[in-house]
């Protein structure tokens, strides 16, 4: 029996090893599904409230979450005030907000209080690549984080050649790629939805349907 479990044991350190060197070596992982496709409501606010449920321990027990939701659309500035009603809702702790992270100092984001919510171009609010104002603004707090990009998407995308081929999803390849691998579950063609998905360790991508797809997958 002893053997059993130290070569499960084994097993176990040269999977979770050979994970690492996958990631470090640029080859994708799988992103992890949080939200399956879920009919977007009238009011638009169960897309934050069925989001901060699910990630409710990492918006908890991280410092900063840095949105990618910049340049602001009226759409996405009602999906950021539902998403600091129902966080203080859970919590009773207001949100503090910077409003663009480009323009902000280092001294103002590393003395912004938890929770701290950061807005910022929609392409640079994730760590898929080098991404410089998280490595000379965030990382140096030694403070935690998370990203939430808002991705908005039909339904008709097409996913390009170049991303079935690239070792790691680009910022650009997330959402053709992502809306590939739902689409079934997307069962009312008459309805929008929205999804939740995570890839490494925390970018998170929320998946908005702004329009019907003009042609079904």
């Amino acid at each position: 029996m002893k053997k059993i479990f130290t070569i499960l044991g084994l097993v176990a350190v040269i999977i979770t090893f050979c994970m690492i060197y996958l990631v470090r070596k640029g080859v994708s992982l799988r992103s992890e599904p949080l939200i399956r496709p879920t009919v977007i409501s009238a009011d638009q606010r169960n897309i934050a409230s069925h989001t901060v449920l699910r990630i409710f321990p990492d918006l908890q027990s991280n410092h900063y979450l840095i949105w990618g939701v910049l340049p602001e659309t009226p759409d996405t500035q009602l999906l950021m005030t539902h998403f600091m009603e129902e966080y203080f809702k859970k919590l009773q702790i207001p949100v503090h907000i910077i409003q663009n992270g480009l323009e902000a100092s280092a001294e103002e984001i590393k003395n912004c209080k938890k929770p701290c919510w950061i807005k910022m171009p929609h392409d640079q609010a994730n760590a898929l690549g080098t991404n410089d104002f998280i490595a000379n603004k965030i990382e140096p707090t030694q403070k935690a984080y998370l990203t939430m990009t808002v991705m908005p998407f039909n339904g008709d995308e097409v996913v390009p050649e170049f991303c079935d081929q690239q070792k790691r999803l680009t910022l650009e390849c997330v959402t053709p790629v992502s809306v590939r691998e739902i689409h079934r579950k997307m069962k009312d063609p008459k309805q929008l939805y929205f999804f939740l998905r995570k890839y490494n360790d925390r970018d998170f991508f929320l998946f908005v349907q702004k329009e019907l797809p003009k042609n079904r997958l």
